[in-house]
């Protein structure tokens, strides 16, 4: 079994101390009212500021707003090179998060789209989830593809390998390369740790799985990188730090013994979200996408 996280993504100490008392009143009170607060903030993302240097990259971009069943998903898009690269974000981050990776790519002669999630960044909304990163991406791909390489950072990443689930997955025939960074397991493993971290109860957490069960059609363990991710058949660069806190690094070694042309990464010190701007790394992701 993986590990857990040691922390919650946006989630301060101080915050997560408050969240902790609220759920154990409200646990007290009612197992079914808790369950129902808990998958609320479950689909909550927090909005991520715009710094003054990803705010030049991003007023550079192209923009584009899709409709994406229900929902509204902004877009960017930079460059016009012949190859084409989707970055999908994680959760509660941003496109802009990228601009570093943007400005790398673009040099490489690279086509770049990026996105922001449903309730994230530009795109209006207040809730979220996998399934909706899920259409996002391939809302964005089979309209402003096709698209060669597709990179993924936490659950960006696991988008991409749950995409084999349902749906027309017709755009992934022109994608060559893969990059997860950082990518959790699976929903069972976010849920799980989300249960963990506020200290929800058995009682309650079997409610609050029931109510996942009943808006997203199935199971958590449905939203599992395997065995959708060994579908792709793809070279996989799979980016990972060996400190990260949010999603251990063993996630991506499991993940790498099911995937046959599969390579692991590793970087020391850059935690959950560092990598996705650390200059080294994104020339060795940029050295793998250009080896098609």
């Amino acid at each position: 079994m993986a590990s857990p996280a040691l922390r919650l993504p946006h989630v301060s100490p101080q915050r997560l101390a408050r969240l902790r008392v609220l759920f154990a009143l409200l646990q007290a009170l009612s197992p079914a009212l808790a369950a129902r607060v808990a998958f609320w903030l479950f689909l909550r993302p927090a909005r991520r500021a715009l710094s003054d240097d990803d705010a030049r990259v991003m007023a550079q971009a192209r923009l584009h707003l899709l409709r994406s069943g229900t929902d509204q998903v902004q877009t960017y898009e930079w460059g016009a090179g012949e190859r084409t690269v989707l970055i999908v974000h994680g959760w509660g981050s941003r496109a802009a998060r990228f601009a570093p990776m943007v400005t790398v790519l673009l040099n490489r002669g690279w086509r770049v789209l990026c996105i922001d999630a449903p309730a994230h960044g530009r795109s209006p909304g207040r809730s979220s989830s996998l399934p909706q990163f899920v259409q996002a991406m391939g809302t964005v791909a089979g309209t402003l593809g096709p698209v060669q390489a597709v990179i993924g950072h936490s659950l960006g990443g696991l988008a991409i390998t749950c995409y084999h689930r349902n749906g027309d997955i017709s755009w992934l025939t022109s994608v060559h390369k893969v990059v997860l960074i950082s990518m959790p397991s699976g929903a069972p493993f976010l849920i799980d740790s989300f249960i963990q971290m506020l200290r929800i109860r058995a009682n309650t957490a079997t409610k609050l799985l029931q109510r996942f069960t009943r808006r997203f059609g199935a199971e958590p363990v449905a939203y599992n990188a395997v065995p959708s991710a060994p579908a792709l058949q793809l070279p996989v660069l799979m980016v990972h730090d060996r400190e990260d806190d949010i999603v251990p690094h063993s996630h991506s070694m499991q993940l790498q013994s099911e995937l046959a042309h599969a390579a692991l990464l590793t970087t020391q010190g850059l935690g959950h979200s560092a990598l996705t701007r650390d200059p080294a790394t994104l020339d060795k992701i940029g050295e793998f996408l250009d080896a098609i």
